[in-house]
């Protein structure tokens, strides 16, 4: 069961409305001419009680408002600052101390090793330079004999080519000893393809080093709303994991690309490029809301201001300074923070933008038996 923190307000909620109906313990007469005099027909806190419990309102006021599509999509690390490290020669890999994925990397540090010594064959350096040696002195024995007409053209010019084959295999080992793999730059080593201990051939990839510096938001537009593509400018998402809304424009935003002919499994992968945040890490994913062009004068509340109740959408609207009306919406799009209103408020009004949920539970509570009556 996942536990609301609201709940922690239910004690003084309570002892809310027990001062409100004790305020009541008044004459009989006192009690009929104030009920004639201010009857309450909504939900009834104090100033300094929404206060506390940090009730916020806003003005209804039509504003701009984007067009939304929310779909998935997932945080990468941009190509641009992504560096795979390559085995420069075959041989068994060892992992340097203290390196793991995730851990962060200066330019120029060890992540690990490559060794041929203890493989079966033995050090292919040392055999390299070994038939190197080989070569020279057959080359070397057979060339006064050359000369002097000895041995033929033929298996002479096969000796040198033998030695300078061995000497070109040599030369691309630079040691016999362990090959050093370095990280080419700072960054967090983000993938680790090769465990210790394990075989590589040359040129196999090891590892992925990644600047944290920008990263790339791809979004996937499901393939009915292609026709729509052009039309988005940006995207506001909320990582796997938080609940926080990152918005584009406020990371330095900008969109990389989108082709309805890079469909995927129905699904049009969109690209954003944005500067990185403490919250995105690379390889998670993301709720995404894409936003399209801007439409003029729409209703807009933010998501606490707006409660459920068995599938309708409802508001609190302050009709008096100590009183709030429920009031029953239409609402359309959300851009991942505001939810448009289409039906229900009027310019003007003031509303609840904050804290909704909380006068919820002071209207259930209310609800509850009364403390007294008037039937007697």
């Amino acid at each position: 069961m996942r536990f609301n923190p609201h709940l922690l307000y239910l004690p003084l909620i309570m002892s809310i409305m027990g001062c409100s109906h004790a305020s009541h313990s008044h004459s009989h007469e006192e009690d009929e001419h104030e009920e004639e005099t201010h009857q309450h027909h909504g939900i009834v806190m104090e100033p300094h009680q929404a206060e506390e419990f940090g009730i916020e309102y806003e003005t209804v006021s039509p504003d701009t408002f984007y067009d939304v599509f929310k779909t998935s999509g997932s945080i990468e690390a941009s190509p641009s600052d992504v560096s795979t490290l390559t085995a420069r020669k075959s041989g068994i890999f060892t992992l340097a101390n203290g390196i793991t994925e995730g851990t962060e990397v200066k330019a120029g540090e060890k992540i690990g090793s490559i060794s041929t010594e203890g493989m079966q064959g033995g050090d292919v350096v040392q055999a390299a330079n070994a038939n190197l040696q080989a070569a020279k002195m057959e080359y070397e024995r057979l060339k006064p004999l050359f000369e002097e007409g000895l041995v033929t053209a033929s298996t002479f010019r096969e000796a040198e080519r033998a030695w300078k084959e061995a000497e070109a295999l040599a030369g691309k080992s630079v040691s016999s000893g362990a090959m050093a793999v370095i990280s080419p730059q700072q960054g967090m080593i983000q993938n680790l393809m090769v465990k210790s201990g394990e075989y590589v051939d040359a040129g196999t990839s090891i590892a992925v080093v990644a600047k944290n510096s920008e990263k790339v938001l791809k979004a996937d537009l499901p393939a009915r709303e292609a026709k729509h593509l052009h039309e988005i400018v940006s995207a506001n998402f909320i990582p796997e994991g938080s609940t926080n809304i990152v918005k584009l424009r406020d990371v330095n935003g900008r969109r990389n690309s989108g082709s309805s002919s890079a469909m995927v499994n129905g699904y049009i992968p969109v690209y954003f490029s944005f500067v990185s945040d403490p919250i995105t890490a690379p390889g998670g994913y993301a709720e995404v809301f894409l936003l399209c062009e801007p439409r003029k004068n729409v209703i807009s509340l933010p998501r606490e201001g707006i409660i459920e109740i068995q599938g309708n959408k409802y508001v609190y609207v302050a009709t008096d300074e100590d009183e709030y009306e429920k009031r029953l919406v239409k609402t359309g799009a959300s851009d991942g923070e505001r939810i448009e209103i289409k039906e229900g408020l009027n310019k003007g009004e003031r509303v609840v933008s904050k804290g909704a949920s909380i006068l919820r539970m002071v209207e259930v509570s209310a609800i509850a038996p009364p403390a007294h009556t008037h039937n007697h």
